[in-house]
Formats: structure tokens, C-alpha cells, sequence
């Protein structure tokens, strides 16, 4: 058994000092009993680096005790600190705030004594930041990994699917309420639908969700070169490079959610707008087409909801539109392997951040979606 010694690590032992004495060890990145889920950068020194939500580090232990160490790349604050939760076998025991530079973090102490998974999940989306991996240390050892799951999904989209703001309850008698804006704490994807459906499937789960983007026109307006599907391949959403090598993984079944941003561009009026017709629909159709050159086998299903109704804007009907123009785009694509899916509408309260769904609108989300994939034999 090779045991790989951070020497910037050893303060661990110390912090151990006075819990009932077992030996801890460290173990660097690279340990080959450690594995990865989603998008990691392996270019960085002393370890991987990551943006995307759902990042895991997974291993299995012989062990009564876990601390990790990571590099906080982003710039702090409440939008830009990065968040991990430390999942031992199935249930949250941590919820971490990284500080920024380097960490020695507290996971999870006085496990019982045995095997225990272990996972540890990026909770927050890109714009909160990067962080790089540097190791864990086990009070006990590492055993051998756990078998990869049976299924591969993906889950392409917005903030939604990053379970942006799904950590808080918001009452909204009226319009204003759920204004909070972005707090990187209130986000966690291992409670976000796509996650939710990873462990009802038992599926690994890849994330790629970049909050504000469009499939046609992001909230802000921008198109060409700003829109998500020319952001896809990034490792992270703001550096062109590296590129993300598509056939590093290969899922099972993809499911989009964008459109949402595209129908929220502010108009002169201080109203959202909707998109033109044909343009949203030859972006869409072509980020499909684009998805089956690097996925061949794959299932996609284009889902639209569940933020949006016909009563706001008032008699603009962008919930009737949306679902118009993708339906339309599915149909017109004629491949057998895509298929449409509307998510029920959230209607009352609560919300999350900036009327966001909540856990539980998550969690009925994933319940409308797996009763879909099974029809379809998933």
C-alpha cells in the first residue's frame, strides 16, 4: 500500500491529537483508489482543478476519520466562495465554506469503525469559482474504489439545473421577495434534480450548467460566441482554454434545460422578452446536432420549465411560446433519440433565490423526469 505524505498536510495530525488515537495518512490526487466525476483540469500542479457544479472526489475507506485539502480559487464574498459537502455513505455529514488559498478542512470525524463511501461534492456553480484538489487524509486507509455506476447522465442547462438559490424557503405575497440575488451557501446540486435522478437511476452524474446563459441569447442579451453552446466544451465557462475532451465521457442520456434565459431578456418596457421564433430554434437544432457528432448513442431530451407561466409578463404567453418553439425544433430534427419533456410549473410559493425552485420543486422535478425516462426504458 503506497501512502503519498503532503508534508503541508501533517498539521492534520495534530488536529486529530485528541480524538481516540488511530494513525492518519495522506494520500496525494493522483492515489489511483481515488475517482473522479465531472470536469477536472489534470493540467494544474499538485493536483486537479474544477469549475463546474457536481465536481466529485469518490473513494471508499477503512477509516473513522476524513479531512480534505483544497485551494479556493475564487475571489470570496457571498457570490464567489465555493461550497463542498461531505457525502459518507449516502448522507450529508458536511456542509464546508472553502476560504480562500489553501484549506486543511474538517470533514468528517468519529465515523464508526468499518468501510465507508465517501464523496466529496462541489455544491456551487462556476461563477463562484474554481477549486483545486490537493489531497485527503484518512484516520485509517484507503480501500479499493467502488464500482462505477451502472448509467451515465448528463444534465445540460441554466441556473436551474445548478440548483441555484435551492437551499432557502422564500413566502412571495407579491413580486419582490425572492430578489435576494446570488449567496453561494444557499446552492447545493446533490439536492438539484439532475443529482436527484443520478442516485434513483444509479447513474454517475455530469453537470454542465453556467447560470445567466441561453441556448440563443443569454440574460443579458449577448449571442454569438456568449450563448451556452459555445461555452460547452470549456473546462471553465470564462477561459477558452483547455477545451473539454467530449469523448472522455460518454452519457447514457442527456438532459437539457435552457430556454429559460432566452425569454427573460429585459425589452425596453423593463419587461422580459421573448426571442424570435426562428433564430432560438436554429441554435437550439444546431447545439443538438452538435451534441449527436459527440454523442452518438445518447438519448436527449429537450426539457423546458419549470420558472416560467403565461400570467408573467402579462399577455406576452411565454410559457405557450416555449413550449411551441421547442416541440417544433424536436420535431423538425426528425432523430428518433430526441425527445421533447415540459415540466409542471411552479405556481405558489416558496421559492429559492430569485424565485429559483426550491429542494422540493427539485425534488418533484426529478419525479416528473424519471417517470418519463421510464417510459422510454431508461
Amino acid at each position: 500500500m503506497r501512502y503519498s505524505p503532503l508534508a503541508w498536510l501533517l498539521p492534520v495530525l495534530f488536529m486529530a491529537g485528541c480524538e481516540p488515537f488511530d494513525p492518519w495518512f495522506d494520500y496525494a490526487p493522483d492515489d489511483t483508489r481515488l475517482q473522479y466525476i465531472g470536469r477536472l483540469d489534470w493540467s494544474t500542479k499538485d493536483g486537479p482543478t474544477y469549475a463546474h457544479s457536481g465536481v466529485t472526489v469518490r473513494f471508499r475507506c477503512n477509516c473513522t476519520g476524513v479531512d480534505v485539502a483544497f485551494e479556493d480559487l475564487g475571489d470570496g464574498g457571498a457570490e464567489h466562495t465555493n461550497w463542498v459537502n461531505v457525502i459518507v455513505d449516502g448522507q450529508t455529514k458536511a456542509k464546508v465554506e472553502l476560504k480562500k488559498g489553501r484549506n486543511i478542512l474538517r470533514g468528517a470525524h468519529n465515523l464508526p469503525r468499518g468501510e465507508h463511501l465517501i464523496e466529496l461534492v462541489k455544491r456551487t456553480e462556476p461563477y463562484a469559482g474554481k477549486i483545486h484538489f490537493l489531497g485527503v487524509s484518512i484516520q485509517g486507509v484507503l480501500v479499493d474504489p467502488p464500482p462505477w455506476p451502472e448509467k451515465r447522465f448528463e444534465f445540460i442547462g441554466d441556473s436551474i439545473t445548478c440548483g441555484y438559490g435551492n437551499e432557502v424557503d422564500i413566502y412571495a405575497p407579491t413580486y419582490t421577495e425572492p430578489n435576494t440575488g446570488y449567496h453561494s451557501k444557499n446552492e447545493d446540486i446533490s439536492q438539484a434534480y439532475g443529482s436527484l435522478l443520478g442516485r434513483k437511476f444509479n447513474a454517475e452524474v455530469v453537470t454542465t450548467c453556467i447560470s445567466g446563459t441561453g441556448v440563443y441569447r443569454n440574460l443579458d442579451g449577448s449571442t454569438v460566441g456568449k450563448a451556452f453552446p459555445y461555452l460547452y466544451t470549456r473546462y471553465y465557462p470564462d477561459e477558452e482554454k483547455p477545451v473539454w475532451d467530449t469523448s472522455l465521457y460518454q452519457p447514457d442520456v442527456i438532459v437539457i434545460n435552457l430556454g429559460n434565459n432566452d425569454f427573460n431578456v429585459t425589452g425596453p418596457d423593463k419587461l422580459p422578452t421573448a426571442p424570435d421564433a426562428e433564430p432560438f430554434k436554429d441554435a437550439y437544432a444546431a447545439f443538438v446536432r452538435q451534441l449527436r457528432e459527440y454523442y452518438p448513442r445518447a438519448m436527449i431530451v429537450c426539457s423546458v420549465g419549470p420558472m416560467m407561466n403565461d400570467n408573467y409578463p402579462p399577455g406576452r404567453e411565454h410559457w405557450t411560446k416555449m413550449q411551441t418553439y421547442v416541440r417544433d425544433m424536436v420535431t423538425a430534427l426528425r432523430d428518433p433519440r430526441v425527445h421533447y419533456f415540459a415540466y409542471t410549473p411552479i405556481v405558489g410559493d416558496p421559492y429559492g433565490e430569485d424565485w429559483h425552485p426550491t429542494n422540493e420543486s427539485h425534488a418533484k422535478m426529478a419525479e416528473e423526469m424519471a417517470a418519463f425516462l421510464k417510459e422510454k426504458g431508461i
